[in-house]
């Protein structure tokens, strides 16, 4: 509380000043926020910018996205209304959009999957490389149902153009990145080149990241103090095996005409990085500490080979995980292709993705693992094949829209100790249409989608059957074993309308409604075994149901010279909620987490507001104000585990000449709501500061800028995470670099 009075304290003399000044030509960030609200949203099949969608959307690029930039997907947006990450370390962090995470939220590379197991567990990275974004769209709530089943959380679309649609205005054009930073010693640089002639086009691009073990305020492990009578040596000041390492290149060649366009990538992403989870070589067997939910003797279970278990006064290992994905895209568009049709737009990808998850003897080198000792826990293998072709139509009766079809087939081999969902195929098809129609200030809005799923396992995990318990007349208790399917179909039907009303000039509103079923995933179906990122046996249900979400979104939306704003409110039914319930049993020393269906209720908001203040002689200020909140419920009164707690934002943007800053403040509350099971986490302040200098050097464009990252030095826990009691954020940093175009 004092921190955010202080922080008014600084806000409200620097807009008494502002308002005190003669106003001028509207400020450079206002600009920008102007054309953002302007952009095609690639992600939706027909063009639309965010102010003519009925639904929730943001779009973050530019100066925004620059200073955002994190290792992750998930760090990278996790200041973004109604989004937070899972935050399994540095290297893995997932998108969390109002409560719902994992495979309810689908992350897209240019309208097509990703193709990762970042769903299937926290700490498994997302295939993307944030340094290479172009733009990112964020669609929130069901309506996002034209992306699959899977999305009743939330769509990100990540735009990187990889596959060329226009001739650049040079032969050769480029941009390029160094930044480096104090709390990990990060050394990370990017290039990309575009160029092209006549009709063709083409770009290559490249990335490298070196992070050390990045530092932390006090101990990792919550609830140890420094002055305790314990030895905290190990972890005290660095989060251990927190290192991150990643390559990444891409290459596109494209043909464009006078009606449309064609071509072709090619993109190699490779990255390892360290899960910084407790182990045998931290802590004590007698440790009388408390810790998370299912404690360090759970973890270390999972994290040991058999042959460990057996052994006393082993060192433990630290783990870390190797990723590689090699991924082929083609994309396509073409004007007037046949009679009632305007456009024509194909996409089609295929990857081959690879995940080990290795060991090493705990105590290597800082920063990187010794890679003679290393064995591989779990690997791994993924191989996808994705396809979507929309075509946009001619208005008739006043309605305009888009039809569509959309393919998947991604077939999943596990292998190893983590391997607790067998191998197996998941294939579907989809069709799915959306139009809409302008009456007057109304713009009415309808989608559908119809999609085939279809879950097919080679095997069962051994155990996987399971038995129907019941009591005779006698009251004694029998079991009958039950037969589990190998393959599942699933037909899903899902729907949406919505109404947005332009109220005048600066005013508009609109209300969604979704109807959306979602088919359970392969994991759902047939997990059974010690997963170690969740510290749990888990145990799969074949004979689930699918999902059903009846959802409402109403938005408010402000728009100006003077005063931007954005409320929306949402509220989602889930009928037969898939979810891992704490059975309080043990398996193979584990705490046995079994999937099951139950009816939930998700509801919440976000709130954004935007005062574009008048020029000073000071220069340009925009002051920022937010906040989001989410709730989620069993019918049962349960409180489902890991939401994200409500969060105040608050900040300044400033501009003069060629200089520029941002001043962002966060506080997270407390997570006091919680389910069986699950532990508070202490809300906490996070304070940074961007300041940037433009300037022109040898035809290059230029910026040097410096980013001070929790300038309070919180220690800083995140509710979404397991491992919130082992892996604080990073403490006080101080990044810095160098920017350009040519």
């Amino acid at each position: 509380m004092i921190r955010s009075t202080l922080l008014l304290a600084v806000l409200l003399p620097v807009a008494a000043l502002a308002q005190d000044a003669e106003p001028e030509q509207a400020p450079e960030s206002h600009t920008e926020r102007t054309e953002l609200e302007k952009v095609v949203v690639s992600a939706l099949p027909i063009a639309r910018s965010k102010l003519d969608s009925a639904q929730p959307i943001d779009v973050l690029f530019g100066e925004e996205l620059d200073d955002r930039r994190g290792m992750t997907l998930g760090e990278t947006l996790m200041q973004q209304p109604g989004v937070h990450s899972t935050s399994y370390g540095p290297g893995a962090g997932r998108p969390v959009i109002r409560g719902l995470g994992g495979g309810r939220v689908q992350v897209l590379e240019d309208s097509l999957p990703a193709v990762d197991v970042s769903a299937q567990s926290d700490d498994h990275a997302v295939s993307v490389e944030p340094m290479l974004i172009d733009r990112v769209e964020i669609l929130r709530g069901p309506a996002t149902l034209l992306f699959g089943s899977g999305a009743v959380g939330g769509v990100v679309n990540v735009i990187n153009g990889r596959v060329p649609e226009s001739v650049p205005a040079e032969a050769l054009e480029g941009r390029f990145e160094l930044r480096g930073n104090t709390v990990a010693d990060e050394r990370t640089g990017v290039l990309r080149l575009d160029g092209g002639s006549g009709n063709w086009a083409w770009n290559v691009s490249g990335t490298w990241r070196d992070a050390d073990d990045y530092e932390i305020p006090g101990v990792a492990e919550a609830g140890h103090a420094q002055d305790d009578g314990h030895d905290h040596d190990d972890d005290a000041g660095t989060l251990p095996n927190s290192f991150v390492e990643s390559r990444s290149g891409s290459a596109g060649l494209s043909w464009i005409g006078s009606r449309g366009f064609f071509g072709v990538s090619l993109k190699q992403y490779e990255t390892e990085y360290g899960i910084p989870a407790p182990h045998a070589a931290h802590g004590d067997e007698d440790d009388e500490h408390d810790h998370d939910d299912h404690g360090v003797d759970a973890f270390r279970y999972a994290l040991l080979s058999e042959d460990d278990h057996d052994e006393e006064g082993h060192e433990g290992e630290d783990v870390y995980i190797d990723l590689e994905q090699t991924r082929w895209d083609a994309k396509g568009a073409l004007n007037e292709p046949m009679p009632g049709f305007t456009r024509a737009t194909l996409r089609a990808s295929y990857s081959d993705y690879t995940h080990a998850e290795r060991a090493v003897e705990s105590g290597h080198a800082e920063g990187e693992p010794d890679h003679a000792d290393e064995h591989a826990h779990t690997v791994f293998d993924v191989e996808a094949w994705n396809a979507r072709l929309e075509l946009e139509h001619r208005p008739v009766a006043g309605w305009r829209g888009a039809l569509g079809f959309q393919f998947e087939d991604e077939t999943l081999a596990a292998m190893g100790e983590e391997a607790y969902v067998p191998d197996g195929e998941s294939l579907s098809w989809a069709v799915f249409a959306l139009e809409e129609k302008r009456t007057g200030p109304l713009t009415w809005t309808l989608g559908a989608r119809l999609e085939r799923n279809e879950i097919e396992v080679d095997e069962l995990i051994e155990g996987h059957g399971h038995e129907d318990e019941h009591e005779d007349e006698h009251g004694e208790e029998h079991g009958e074993e039950h037969e589990v399917p190998l393959r599942r179909t699933f037909t899903t039907v899902s729907g949406s309308a919505g109404v947005l009303w332009r109220m005048n000039e600066r005013w508009q509103s609109s209300l969604n409604y979704a109807y959306a079923q979602r088919a359970p995933s392969q994991a759902d179906l047939y997990a059974n075994g010690p997963h170690a990122a969740t510290f749990t046996f888990e145990r799969g249900d074949a004979d689930l149901d699918e999902e059903v979400t009846n959802g409402l979104d109403f938005i408010v939306h402000r728009h100006g010279e003077d005063f931007d704003l954005e409320a929306s409110l949402f509220y989602n039914s889930i009928d037969d909620f898939i979810y891992l319930d704490e059975t309080g049993e043990e398996m193979d020393g584990l705490p046995l987490r079994q999937t099951r269906q139950e009816d939930a209720t998700f509801y919440g908001g976000e709130l954004l507001a935007v005062w574009h203040l008048p020029r000073t002689s000071l220069g340009h200020f925009d002051l920022r104000a937010g906040y989001d909140w989410v709730r989620a419920e069993l019918d049962s009164g349960e409180n489902l585990p890991r939401i994200s707690p409500a969060r105040y934002i608050a900040g300044i943007d400033w501009h003069r000449g060629d200089f520029r800053g941002s001043l962002d403040y966060q506080h997270v509350t407390e997570a006091d709501d919680l389910a069986p099971n699950e532990t508070p986490t202490d809300g906490y302040d996070m304070l940074d500061l961007n300041v940037s200098y433009f300037f022109a050097l040898g035809g290059a464009d230029l910026e040097a800028f410096a980013k001070l990252s929790n300038l309070l030095d919180e220690e800083a826990r995140v509710h979404t995470s397991y491992l919130k009691n082992f892996a604080p954020l990073p403490g006080r940093n101080v990044g810095f670099g160098l920017r350009g175009r040519f």
